[in-house]
Parts: C-alpha cells; structure tokens; sequence
C-alpha cells in the first residue's frame, strides 16, 4: 500500500485486493456494508481503531511511519548546486566554509 493513501483509498485498496466484497469486509471487521461506502467514499473518516478492524479483516496490519520532511531551502539549493559544473561546486564549497569558519576566529 501506498504511504500517503487517505483513509478512503486505504480501504478501498485494502479491500479490493483481498477480493473482498463490502458485506464481505463489513461482516469480517463487525461492521455495516453502508459504513464501508461511507468509508471508501471520503463521506466519513474511520477512528484508528476501526481502521485496525478494516485492515485485519482485509488480511493486512497497520503502520504508523515517520520520514525526514527535506528542507525546501536545502531542496531548492540542491537543485542549483546541481546546475553547476564539478569545479564550480568546489569553488562554492570553499567559499562557503571560509564563510562559515570568520565567527570561530572572529570569537578567538
């Protein structure tokens, strides 16, 4: 399953390929075919809980995750790092760490 999915297309992913029905789903996770709909539509947000039910009963369990969110400066100066040629970055390089390193001396 896709990392990002909202609530309806983890459902309906999930249910769609466990071959399932949504009675069939409903009936395996204790609840209502009509709740299912709601669910796979966007029309109402399952609790954690009952996402729990919905995945277990679709054979599947669930992860919370977390990743590193990049940095949109560090993004956009990648990207311009990138348009330059090798040489061009060392030089930049240097420059930057000479910048980096006057408040140390300038602190001595």
């Amino acid at each position: 399953m896709n990392t990002e999915e909202s609530p309806a297309a983890l459902v309906r992913n999930a249910r769609r390929s466990a071959g399932l029905s949504q009675r069939d789903l409903a009936r395996r996770a204790g609840t209502s075919q009509p709740a299912i709909v709601r669910y796979e539509r966007g029309l109402a947000t399952p609790s954690w809980e009952t996402l729990e039910r919905l995945a277990e009963g679709c054979g599947r369990r669930l992860t919370i995750s977390s990743a590193i969110a990049p940095d949109p400066d560090d993004v956009q100066l990648a990207e311009a790092l990138l348009e330059r040629t090798p040489l061009e970055r060392l030089r930049a390089l240097r420059r930057y760490a000479r910048l980096h390193a006057l408040p140390a001396r300038e602190a001595r």
